[in-house]
C-alpha cells in the first residue's frame, strides 16, 4: 500500500530522541567495543570479572549497564543499583547495603535479609546473604551475578561526610573476591581512577577499568539518521557531518541536537504553518546551536565537565578559558605566555584535562576536542 505525503507528514513527528534519561532497547546505538569487552569477561571467562566503567556524565555510562542484560543471556543475572537514590543515608553502611540487597533479590529472587538485621549487623549480615546467592545461583544452574553500583561516586560523598565508614571499601574488596559467581561493575566519574585515598587505591588495583568516550562518526550517524524504524524525517550527508564535528561523537549532545531540530521541525510546520523540506541541513544544524535554548538544555553536561576540571591538578579551568577563543588550539608556549607561567606549572593540569578527553594536542597544538563545550566555555 503507497502511503500519501499527506498521511505521512498530516502530524507532529513523534521526538524519538532522549535526552536526560537512559538510552534503552533499539535506541541503544553504538559502544560495541565495551559491550564485547563485558561479554568476554562476564560470559566467556569461567571466572566473573570485576570492572569499573569510568567517564564523564551523559556518556552512557549508565545506558550501558541497563542495556548489557539484553547481551548476557539468561544465565547471568544483573542487579542494578543507582547509588543516588540513597540520599543522605540517615542509617549509614545499613541503608547502603539494603538498597543493593533489594535489586539482588529481584534478579535471583531470593528474599533480602530483614532490614533490622542489615541495620544492626551490616557486614556480616549482607555477607551471609551473599553467601545465600551464591547457592542460590548453583542450585538454578545460573552462571553468575553482577551487581552493578551506578553513580559509584556517592560512596565516597558519603564516606566524607562521615555517613559510611572508610572500611566499607575494604569490606567491598573482600566481597569483590568473594566468589568467581559474583561480579561487581562500579560506574562514575573519571574521578573513580583517581581516588588515591588509602581506602580506594587497594580497591580499584583489584579490578578492570574500562573507559567509556565519545562514539565514532559512524555510530553518530546511525543514531541520527536511524534512531527508530518509524523515523520519518532525514539529514543530509553534510548536516551529519557537521553534527559530528561539533558534538565529537559525545552521546549526549548528540541525542540534544536530533531533540532541537525535531522539535523546530515540528514548531515550523504544525506551530507556524511553515511548508519545508523533510531533510535536516547544515542550516538547520546552525540554527539550532546557535539558539541560546541549547546551551540551557545541555548545561548538565557543560557543567559536569566544567565541574570536574577544579579536581585534582589545578589551572584546569585557567587553560580551558586561555585556549576557548582558538578553535585550532594554542601551542603549549602560547599558553604559558597568555597565563604568564611556564610551561613546567601547565604539564599536570592539561595531562590531566587529556586523560578526561577534554583536550588534545593535534600538530603541536591543544585544543579543546568538543567543539560545543569550546562555544560554551568562551561565552562564559
Amino acid at each position: 500500500m503507497v502511503i500519501s505525503v499527506c498521511q505521512r507528514f498530516c502530524k507532529p513527528v513523534t521526538n524519538p530522541y532522549i535526552i536526560g534519561d537512559p538510552v534503552v532497547g533499539n535506541l541503544f546505538v553504538g559502544r560495541e567495543d565495551i559491550i564485547r569487552q563485558l561479554e568476554e569477561l562476564w560470559i566467556m571467562s569461567h571466572s566473573l570479572q570485576s570492572v569499573v566503567i569510568y567517564g564523564h556524565r551523559r556518556m552512557g555510562k549508565t545506558s550501558i549497564l541497563l542495556n548489557i542484560t539484553n547481551r548476557l543471556g539468561s544465565g547471568v543475572k544483573v542487579a542494578y543499583v543507582n547509588l543516588l537514590r540513597l540520599g543522605d543515608s540517615p542509617q549509614g553502611v545499613g541503608e547502603v547495603l539494603m538498597a543493593i540487597s533489594d535489586e539482588i533479590s529481584v534478579a535471583v529472587n531470593l528474599p533480602p535479609p530483614p532490614d533490622d538485621n542489615l541495620l544492626n549487623l551490616p557486614y556480616r549480615t549482607f555477607e551471609r546473604y551473599l553467601k545465600q546467592v551464591v547457592e542460590t545461583l548453583h542450585v538454578t544452574s545460573l552462571q553468575g551475578l553482577i551487581i552493578a553500583l551506578d553513580e559509584f561516586e556517592k560512596i565516597e560523598e558519603l564516606i566524607e561526610t562521615g555517613k559510611i565508614p572508610p572500611d566499607f571499601m575494604g569490606f567491598l574488596r573482600g566481597l569483590v573476591q568473594m566468589s568467581t559467581k559474583i561480579a561487581f561493575a562500579f560506574a562514575g566519574l573519571h574521578a573513580l581512577e583517581e581516588m588515591t585515598a588509602d581506602y580506594f587505591q587497594p580497591f580499584f588495583a583489584s579490578v578492570i577499568p574500562i573507559a567509556v568516550g565519545c562514539q565514532n562518526r559512524a555510530a553518530t550517524r546511525q543514531i541520527l539518521a536511524n534512531p527508530d524504524p518509524d523515523f520519518l524525517l532525514d539529514y543530509t550527508p553534510e548536516s551529519l557531518d557537521l553534527i559530528y564535528d561539533l558534538t565529537a561523537g559525545q552521546p549526549y549532545l548528540v541525542q540534544l541536537v536530533g531533540f532541537q531540530l525535531v522539535r523546530r521541525y515540528n514548531d515550523q510546520v504544525f506551530e507556524q504553518g511553515r511548508p519545508r523540506n523533510h531533510v535536516f541541513t547544515v542550516e538547520d544544524v546552525q540554527t539550532v546551536v546557535n539558539d541560546p535554548e541549547f546551551f540551557k538544555r545541555g548545561r548538565y553536561y557543560f557543567d559536569g565537565v566544567w565541574g570536574q576540571a577544579v579536581r585534582g591538578a589545578a589551572l584546569q579551568q585557567t587553560i580551558l578559558r586561555a585556549i576557548a577563543p582558538h578553535p585550532q588550539g594554542l601551542s603549549l608556549d602560547a599558553i604559558a605566555q597568555s597565563l604568564t607561567t611556564n610551561c613546567q606549572n601547565l604539564q599536570a593540569p592539561i595531562k590531566n584535562l587529556q586523560r578526561h578527553d577534554v583536550v588534545r594536542e593535534t600538530d603541536g597544538r591543544i585544543h579543546i576536542i568538543v567543539e560545543l563545550f569550546r562555544r560554551w566555555v568562551e561565552q562564559r
